[in-house]
């Protein structure tokens, strides 16, 4: 990396955990470091600065930070949902910090305000900053052009309306320049966000239009009159005395039919994580319900637990083996006209029904294009009436990037179809464009970068590394990739094709 700090410049290394290393080309002398902050720095654990360490070789002075398990911003930003709270949350969070400075007779302008030398913890609040002990003389106010700066770039990662929103309410709310100021703002904007009060305006200017009922559902009463003419879709015909004494037996199982194609019930399986989360929380509650009866040991008592034990027990098989059951209200038209035309046992219905299984599955269709190679097609002219069985065609290779992996013995291939391609655990705040689910792997664990000399390998802050044909690589910093070379993330190996 080119870029320079303080006239200093930096690069990332791996020595017993991952570093950044802060640097000069000609060395650092001992009379460029302000020895009341050094001092500080060394008595006192300061909050929500990077752990730093300075070594000395032959007067050459290096300032190492510590990073592990932090996590650069400016990585965090690519992958995870950042919104005008989230802004809110982490600008607070920088402020705090440099006003408490203060009480380590630390410089708030030695302080680095860019987003490559801001890294996050578990939460957005959870901010570590890189500050350099230099001795240098700044103006008094450096700091918060700094900070505007530094809010500005953030601002570039929401949304256009955000964006529009934020730009008004930065000169009115940040126009007096002090700590005490900033920081007041800024818990406003996270107890009332500027967004949520311009929504509830234009709702509230907005006329409201009453849509039209789904089919099935009354009308209000002044529209009861209109359309009589139209009869609605699937309206029974009217059927004559001894057939509705028939059907009355038919409308119980009909209204228990119709409440399983409303609810159809479904599993999901739970992932690992998931797993162990369950057996624990079911564990708790046995331990629970147990020492409740050893502090009151009745005979009533006993029933309870017991019965209780049993149903927790049946919830954790169904959790472990089956997963989490989930109700879906969607039910298809074609599956309520059948059940009516079932229900009503008219011949005519019957024939439209068998029309209707007879029509194809736009799957089958799709199915049928894809294994055509396998019909038979016509010769050339001199052997017009000659036909020939092709056999499955051969399977052509994925053009552009790809990363190629193998699975149970099942292989996969994964196209890398952006700029920068995340790999990782995720979860529901951090989007990866290729999972791994395994133990170990971080939510963002490793990025594959497009350059203009090609695509670089870069291992974005993960707790237990990322290796390029066996050799571990060192956090944030790229390597460049070629056909074959193998990507192995914990266990899970990652062949790049070209």
């Amino acid at each position: 990396m080119t870029q320079e700090v303080f006239g200093l410049r930096y690069e990332f290394v791996y020595r017993h955990g991952h570093l950044m290393e802060l640097f000069k080309e000609g060395g650092l002398a001992a009379c460029e470091l302000s020895n009341l902050q050094v001092r500080m720095l060394e008595a006192n654990q300061v909050p929500r600065l990077l752990p730093l360490d300075i070594h000395e070789v032959d007067s050459n002075i290096r300032l190492l930070y510590r990073l592990s398990s932090k996590r650069m911003l400016s990585h965090v930003l690519k992958v995870e949902k950042f919104s005008i709270q989230v802004l809110a949350k982490l600008m607070y969070a920088i402020v705090c910090t440099l006003d408490e400075s203060k009480n380590y007779m630390l410089c708030e302008m030695n302080f680095v305000l860019k987003d490559n030398f801001i890294f996050i913890g578990q939460d957005w609040s959870d901010v570590y900053l890189t500050y350099a002990p230099l001795d240098i003389d700044h103006d008094v106010d450096e700091s918060y052009p700094a900070i505007d700066a530094l809010l500005h770039k953030l601002i570039l990662h929401l949304g256009e309306e955000e964006q529009d929103q934020l730009h008004v309410w930065i000169p009115t709310h940040l126009a007096r320049k002090s700590f005490h100021a900033y920081k007041e703002a800024l818990l406003k904007l996270m107890d009332e966000p500027i967004l949520t009060r311009k929504t509830i305006r234009a709702a509230q200017s907005e006329p409201i239009e009453a849509s039209l009922p789904e089919l099935g559902l009354p009308k209000a009463h002044w529209k009861r009159d209109e359309d009589k003419h139209i009869l609605p879709r699937f309206e029974n015909p009217i059927l004559s005395e001894p057939d509705q004494k028939q059907m009355n037996g038919q409308e119980i199982n009909k209204s228990l039919t119709s409440n399983f194609k409303i609810f159809p019930l479904s599993f999901i399986p739970l992932q690992q994580r998931g797993r162990w989360m369950a057996i624990a929380l079911i564990l708790i509650l046995f331990a629970f319900l147990w020492q409740q009866y050893l502090a009151h040991p009745w005979a009533s008592m006993l029933q309870i637990i017991a019965g209780i034990t049993l149903l927790l027990g049946d919830v954790g098989f169904v959790l472990l083996f089956l997963g989490r059951p989930e109700f879906s209200r969607r039910s298809s038209p074609n599956k309520k006209s059948s059940s009516i035309a079932h229900n009503i046992n008219d011949p005519y219905y019957d024939v439209m029904r068998d029309e209707e299984n007879s029509v194809s599955d736009p799957m089958d269709i799709q199915h049928y294009y894809q294994n055509l190679a396998l019909h038979t097609t016509l010769l050339g002219p001199s052997h017009s009436n000659a036909t020939v069985f092709l056999g499955k065609s051969p399977k052509r290779d994925q053009i552009g990037p790809r990363l190629e992996s193998k699975v149970e013995g099942i292989s996969h291939t994964v196209p890398i179809n952006s700029e920068v391609f995340t790999i990782g655990r995720g979860d529901l705040s951090s989007r990866v464009d290729y999972v791994v689910e395994d133990v170990g792997v971080s939510r963002i664990h490793a990025e594959i970068v497009q350059t203009s000399s090609g695509f670089q390998l870069r291992d974005a802050g993960s707790t237990n590394g990322t290796f390029l044909n066996d050799f571990p690589i060192v956090t944030y910093q790229g390597y460049p990739l070629k056909d074959g070379d193998i990507v192995r993330i914990i266990r899970q190996e990652l062949t790049f094709r070209l």
